[in-house]
């Protein structure tokens, strides 16, 4: 697999980068199954969200990117998971460093995520820049540790 290097805040340390390393996979099964039942592309996992949350605790293995979970009862946002990963990273970090004081989603939250994005590396020089990366990165903020 290809690797992406990419932009991280002043704030992020290793141990965020160690605990995004370890629900990588969980959340990107997740990314493709919400993209199959959203039916614009992406791969039928059998994946729930009890399943993403026990891989990404390290309470199930992981199955291949495209591999089924086991079979139970079974009754993305749009977007290449390389184009997704670089926020919903961002996302899930933020949580972890300002989780305790933004324990929701908020407009406080989001206009320091917004600033801080906006003048990364990772922002092209774009108008409306954040309105395409917003909802990805509130993704990563909102899946549970």
């Amino acid at each position: 697999m290809e690797e992406h290097h990419q932009w991280h805040p002043a704030w992020h340390t290793a141990e965020h980068a160690m605990s995004w390393g370890r629900v990588r996979e969980a959340i990107r099964r997740d990314w493709q199954q919400t993209r199959r039942d959203m039916h614009v592309g992406g791969h039928e996992l059998n994946q729930r969200a009890s399943d993403t949350l026990k891989q990404a605790l390290g309470d199930e293995a992981i199955p291949s990117i495209y591999r089924t979970n086991p079979a139970k009862v079974i009754g993305d946002l749009v977007g290449d998971w390389e184009r997704v990963e670089p926020p919903a990273e961002y996302g899930y970090s933020a949580r972890l460093q300002f989780g305790s004081v933004y324990p929701e989603w908020c407009y406080e939250l989001e206009r320091d995520l917004q600033r801080e994005w906006e003048s990364s590396a990772m922002a092209p020089r774009e108008p409306g820049l954040w309105d395409d990366v917003k909802a990805y990165v509130r993704y990563g903020y909102d899946a549970k540790r």
